[in-house]
């Protein structure tokens, strides 16, 4: 008996994206093999302006180069060797490392439509498990070698041009699916915000105004009138799609572009504190330590442990 958990829009081929909302990406998938592969994949250094959700899964893995994905309320830094993971239930944008170009492979796919049909056992794809807070998109290479090695073996394959090519992707996405749900356990429903393209899509002016301008002093009303909304019904958004208020999520984005920017010693942390919005370090410090639980300087410290 097949299972699933997760609710997918059609992606018929040629389809246009006027009937989605702003910021939705359509796949576009083959609906006899719903699986789009992109081995030459790259992002150069241009900085995140615009944030997107796709209608599916998007896995990537990145053969080169360094930079930043910006994820929901997430800014992860990313390296040769990390893999991700990226729902359709959160707007997401990488850039690279200024002054370079990161190379990836990208597997986008509707999971259910492409294995259910073909598994012999229930299949399950929780797909609220890999998104929201919780969950960090960016997997390093020493965080799962069993993923790792199953992503190498997905792209060696996805090279290959004969007769057992899709039978055999098939067969190591589904491994690679069950070892994510195994790695990552289900959380209570009773406390978890799942965010949706649709809902994210209201408030999408907003995140993009946070993701270009994070460093500067906005205001939670000019958050709201870039999305034509009050402020309070854009504090009711955020609340559904973010699980936490407007300025928590300009905190976190500013403290989190920061920790990205401590991997780099070239600057100094007062510096980081400054580019990332803050008017002092000891400001800089306290809503550090808020979402760390330690101070920048110590944070730096354990990046090179």
């Amino acid at each position: 008996m097949v299972q699933s958990r997760l609710k997918t829009q059609s992606s018929e081929p040629n389809a246009q994206s006027s009937d989605l909302q702003p910021g939705i990406s359509r796949l576009n998938l083959n609906p006899e093999f719903p699986l789009n592969v992109h081995l030459d994949g790259h992002r150069d250094d241009t900085p995140v302006t615009q944030l997107h959700v796709h209608d599916g899964l998007e896995l990537g893995y990145c053969t080169a180069g360094s930079g930043t994905f910006y994820v929901g309320n997430k800014i992860l830094p990313f390296h040769a060797g990390d893999m991700t993971v990226i729902t359709a239930h959160e707007y997401h944008r990488c850039h690279s490392t200024p002054g370079t170009t990161s190379q990836w492979v990208w597997f986008f796919l509707d999971p259910i439509r492409l294995l259910a049909p073909h598994s012999a056992f229930e299949f399950v794809w929780e797909s609220e498990r890999f998104c929201g807070e919780p969950f960090v998109n960016v997997i390093p290479n020493d965080g799962n070698s069993l993923l790792h090695d199953l992503m190498q073996m997905l792209i060696a394959e996805a090279k290959r041009e004969d007769a057992y090519r899709n039978s055999n992707l098939r067969s190591l996405l589904l491994l690679l699916i069950n070892e994510l749900h195994r790695s990552v356990p289900r959380r209570e429903t009773a406390t978890q915000t799942t965010p949706d393209a649709t809902g994210l899509s209201r408030i999408a002016p907003a995140l993009n105004l946070v993701a270009r301008n994070f460093h500067e002093p906005l205001t939670v009303t000019e958050l709201a009138a870039a999305c034509d909304l009050s402020v309070r019904s854009l504090q009711s958004h955020f609340a559904t799609q973010m699980g936490m208020t407007p300025q928590r999520y300009l905190m976190k984005s500013r403290v989190q572009a920061a920790a990205a920017m401590l991997h780099n010693r070239q600057h100094s942390i007062t510096e980081i504190a400054l580019n990332s919005g803050f008017n002092s370090l000891s400001a800089f410090n306290r809503a550090f330590r808020k979402i760390y639980e330690m101070n920048p300087r110590e944070y730096r410290m354990q990046l090179t442990g």
